[in-house]
């Protein structure tokens, strides 16, 4: 069996973040993908638990895209101008665009604590990232592997 690289997360958690930020802005710009039946029941629990209500649990999924995005970014070694960091401000730009964007169609409206709550999941995300990887590089290390 082919053992695990740093290299070969990388590419992994690069294709993942490409492919989610395509997801992720797709389902920002359709019709209102909350309407759909069953659709946020998860997010609905989780709002429940941690807002005493079930009304914004469009903020909770709002938190957990952006999250793995920025936890995807900073576990495949992403940069932006060559920085790590900026992967952080970058995700907030692209949402406070895509919330913009989402004024221009006729079926969503901008709702500017949803970029709030993608803030707050880009920066989250992106920590726990650096700080899976770096438990990632140790057992790489200890094993040899790197």
């Amino acid at each position: 069996m082919k053992s695990l690289t740093l290299v070969g997360i990388h590419i992994f958690f690069r294709r993942l973040f490409w492919a989610l930020l395509l997801l992720v802005s797709v389902l920002s710009l359709i019709p209102n993908p909350d309407d759909l039946p069953g659709g946020s029941l998860w997010a609905e629990f989780l709002a429940e638990i941690f807002f005493g209500s079930a009304d914004h649990a469009d903020k909770i999924t709002h938190f957990i895209a952006y999250g793995v995005l920025a936890g995807g970014a900073g576990l495949g070694g992403m940069r932006v101008f060559s920085r790590r960091w900026l992967i952080v401000p970058g995700l907030i730009l692209w949402s406070g665009l895509l919330e913009l964007l989402q004024g221009l169609t006729q079926n969503r409206s901008p709702d500017w604590l949803d970029m709030l709550a993608n803030s707050a999941g880009a920066l989250t995300g992106f920590v726990a990232s650096l700080g899976l990887l770096v438990l990632i590089v140790a057992h790489m290390e200890r094993r040899k592997q790197i």
